[in-house]
């Protein structure tokens, strides 16, 4: 009845995701989705005058203006750019052609270097500029007020020239300027807006000539709004209860456009001088250091800031704030950058984490990329509204305030790790994604799962004992084992059909698949030679753009000169087959015990059975036995089985194989080896990996759901942790899956002998580990005694009901309990639902006013109202 009503549940589950694929899947032809690429941008001049809370009808909008020097690399009279909810009229638009030089960017790969940047700046006054009479306009969109006489038409523009130098651990940016004047204007024959594709083409009455060199001058206005893309706006509160309002960005993936007109795609790299408005009473920061701050003529209060010009870089990385955040910093080595940490004011003694272990990181990072961190600041702010958890804006990296910001008194055993994890992966991203960057988002799975896996080296390395991040980490790869069976799921390098979906692709899959799949080739190469291929690969491609092929060549030639790959196999083909293909397979072994062979084949895995696939995968099969410890490898090249041979076995020897879970796939096994695989771990399980352990409990619940096993193989694993395993994964990797049975069976007239069956499993390692953290506790031990402490709770073992009321009515005892909190960070959801599942009134009225008080911290808060939500007396939430 159970497994039937699973069915039920996941297919229902499955056509409502089907059908909102559907609804995204409308493709839009390639020519009115990317940009052409006849023209390229060589370098970018910006500037930008928001306005925020002032006293005045322009509030919350922004004016500015670009100015784009353009290389001709192929002959046309269009200038196409991205634009986005932006009014730029008509007379706001110019053209002209430079005189001197010749300008080369960085996203071709040509012999000539990236070598112009930096316009130089004019005085600016403010005239406002009226709309014109085009129907196109929007009247309730601010117009610009960025001058006229920025540049006037004839006038020379500076230029930065920019060397760089990539030696085997450095790269040094210098600078030079050269003049070029602008000779003529050129005459523009229409102004198209295509609003739906989201570009403004500019078409000239002359073709310009390949090697010709223009700029593209363009003022425009906009509203700053709180939708947390482009240039938007957001606030907080201080200790004195004002409201504090600052301004900033998000640009990626296609977000930059609703800001500036512009190349907004990823390989479209070139060089950016920005220049911010602020009032003086604030901060702003950008990619690189301030170069010069100037005041504005007639208006008092108001500045310029200069920053100085980036290193060619792509549109989605660019960034400012304006804010009056304050700042701990120090340098990360002696010939490091300046590293700070920016914050509210009453923040920032909860940033102190964070700089240090960025210190520590950066280090660790340029060892092992082989190469310094290419510019000469990072900053990083702790934003109180952001969508994503983190940003990787080059040289200045935006955080939400909970993914940066650590507090000693009110944050849980995790979130060291989580933190850590989330500033390392945006760390990564400094060198793999903006140093070098995809040609187009169909491998953006290549930058997050790189950044995702760039987490889990570091932090293995440099924190080895922290079971906290090893238990995030085998969390998420168990959920992405069963996402990426749904019908929902995708290949992680896909065709990009329309822009809607180069939004949606930021999920799960391309996160923590990508990871998981650049793990295993990591473990397949060797950790040298995955190395040594990502060095090679950043050295070549530096300041420039490149495709997942480009990385699988360089990995292909080391990995076959040092034999680690079969000639016959390339990096390419082996990986192509994990990004390009949804899914995974499950690997079956059946072996015959008289002949010592075993037949190794794979299935592509589905949660409908009835679905049947073709498709096949180049797996590495690594593997042990019960008399052999050293891990050995066979490989499946693309074909659907292949024999082992275990001679020096014996029929009473079991295998295992995906050691220590490197590979992405799951394994079901003849249920003789089941059977051997549970009497090793009722009598030794160290004889089995940790990690070992917890994926066996996973793979044996999760095809058992799919119906390719009996749940008798489950049941009879899980059945050792009464005996003994004192390591948080394999009890989380069975918890996890006995919960949700339990959920789905609490109905039927058997989940209480459910119930008692997991809480003989729980009651002997609650009594071993008891409630109270000891000073000499481990990671796991912490993490292992939460687990069992909560699943013991909800299973209401008396004991445990017991200490959480306990624990309630002492904090209901506190003098002000909205100042103090006796209850243990991480045990205060499951200790609140204890109380409020078996009191009453009295214990919900409680924790009802505690929600009421200003001062209760927003972890608490979400904590409270969850907690209200155990009670068994809905009246007393409908009051």
């Amino acid at each position: 009845m159970a497994v039937s009503y699973i069915s039920i549940v996941i297919k229902e589950s499955n056509d409502i995701e089907k059908l909102i694929n559907d609804t995204l899947s409308e493709k839009v032809p390639e020519g009115e989705l990317r940009l052409p690429t006849t023209l390229y941008p060589a370098n970018y001049r910006l500037w930008v005058y928001p306005i925020l809370d002032e006293f005045s009808e322009n509030n919350f909008t922004f004016t500015g203006r670009v100015k784009i020097l353009i290389n001709c690399v192929q002959e046309t009279n269009k200038i196409v750019l991205n634009y986005d909810d932006l009014n730029i009229t008509d007379p706001d638009i110019q053209v002209y052609k430079i005189k001197k030089g010749k300008i080369t960017s960085a996203s071709l790969k040509t012999e000539l270097a990236n070598d112009f940047h930096n316009i130089s700046r004019r005085d600016i006054q403010y005239i406002p500029v009226t709309n014109s009479d085009d129907e196109e306009n929007d009247e309730n969109t601010p117009t610009s007020t960025i001058p006229d006489d920025f540049f006037t038409p004839e006038s020379d523009i500076s230029i930065e020239t920019t060397t760089l130098e990539i030696s085997e651990t450095t790269i040094s940016i210098t600078s030079t300027e050269s003049n070029f004047v602008e000779s003529e204007r050129v005459p523009v024959k229409e102004i198209v807006r295509d609003k739906e594709n989201f570009k403004l083409n500019i078409v000239t009455e002359n073709n310009f000539q390949q090697g010709e060199t223009f700029t593209v001058d363009i003022k425009f206005a906009g509203e700053i709004l709180n939708n947390l893309v482009g240039l938007y706006s957001t606030n907080y509160v201080d200790l004195s209860g004002r409201i504090k309002w600052l301004a900033t960005t998000h640009f990626q993936p296609i977000y930059a456009r609703r800001v500036f007109p512009c190349f907004d795609e990823p390989k479209f790299k070139a060089p950016f001088e920005i220049s911010v408005a602020r009032r003086t009473n604030m901060t702003a920061l950008s990619n690189m250091p301030l170069k010069q701050t100037e005041p504005m003529n007639d208006t008092i209060g108001w500045v310029w800031d200069h920053f100085q010009s980036t290193p060619p870089m792509s549109t989605y990385i660019v960034a400012f704030t304006i804010s009056d955040f304050e700042s701990i910093s120090a340098n990360s080595t002696s010939a490091g950058p300046i590293v700070k940490i920016w914050a509210p004011k009453d923040d920032l003694s909860q940033a102190y984490y964070a700089l240090n272990i960025t210190h520590e990181l950066l280090p660790f990072l340029e060892d092992y990329f082989g190469m310094k961190y290419p510019l000469p600041k990072l900053d990083m702010l702790a934003i109180p509204n952001f969508g994503k958890g983190a940003m990787e804006n080059w040289g200045l990296i935006s955080f939400r305030k909970s993914s940066l910001l650590f507090d000693t008194n009110s944050r849980s055993i995790r979130t060291k790790s989580f933190i850590l994890a989330k500033i390392t992966h945006e760390l990564a991203h400094q060198w793999f994604g903006n140093l070098v960057t995809m040609e187009w988002w169909s491998d953006l799975w290549l930058n997050e799962g790189f950044g995702t896996f760039m987490a889990e080296v570091a932090i293995t390395s440099l924190r080895s004992r922290w079971h906290a991040y090893s238990s995030i980490k085998i969390r998420d790869t168990y959920n992405t084992l069963y996402f990426d069976t749904l019908k929902s799921t995708h290949s992680i390098q896909s065709e990009i059909i329309n822009n809607a979906q180069i939004e949606q692709i930021f999920d799960t899959i391309i996160y923590q698949k990508g990871s998981s799949i650049l793990k295993m080739l990591n473990y397949t190469l060797s950790q040298d030679i995955f190395r040594r291929g990502i060095q090679h690969y950043l050295k070549t491609f530096a300041y420039q753009s490149s495709t997942q092929d480009d990385l699988w060549d360089f990995f292909t030639k080391t990995a076959q000169n040092e034999s680690i790959i079969p000639n016959t196999l390339t990096v390419k083909a082996l990986m192509n087959s994990w990004s390009t293909q949804s899914g995974y397979p499950y690997i079956t072994v059946v072996r015959n015990y008289s002949s010592l062979m075993a037949v190794i084949n794979q299935t592509k895995m589905t949660e409908d059975t009835n679905i049947t696939s073709d498709t096949l995968w180049y797996v590495p099969i690594t593997y042990i036995t019960k008399n052999e410890s050293t891990m050995n490898i066979i490989w499946l090249e693309n074909t659907r089985q292949t024999v082992l041979d275990l001679n020096g076995t014996s029929n009473d020897s079991w295998i295992l194989l995906n050691i220590d879970e490197t590979g992405f796939y799951r394994v079901n096994y003849d249920t003789r080896n089941w059977k051997l695989l549970v009497q090793q771990l009722r009598r030794n399980p160290s004889k089995i990996p940790v990690a070992n352990r917890g994926q066996l409990i996973d793979d044996a619940f999760q095809l058992a759901n799919a119906g390719i096993i009996n749940y008798t193989i489950a049941f009879d694993l899980v059945k050792y942790l009464y005996i003994t395993e004192p390591n948080y994964i394999p009890w989380y990797s069975a918890l996890k899956n006995m919960e949700e049975l339990r959920v789905i069976i609490s109905n039927y007239e058997y989940s209480g002998l459910y119930d008692n069956f997991l809480l003989k499993l729980v009651k002997p390692m609650f009594n071993e580990l008891g409630t109270v953290t000891r000073a000499y506790d481990t990671q796991n031990e912490k993490l292992l005694r939460l687990h069992i402490v909560t699943s013991a709770c909800k299973l209401r073992y008396g004991q445990c009901i017991s200490w959480a009321r306990n624990q309630y009515y002492e904090w209901m005892e506190q003098p002000n309990p909205d100042e103090r909190n006796p209850i243990p960070i991480d045990y205060r959801f499951i200790t609140q639902c204890s109380a409020i599942k078996s009191g009453g009134p009295i214990e919900w009225d409680f924790l009802w006013n505690r929600t009421l008080s200003p001062s209760i911290a927003p972890v608490d808060l979400q904590t409270a109202y969850l907690s209200l939500g155990c009670t068994y007396d809905p009246w007393l939430i409908n009051r």
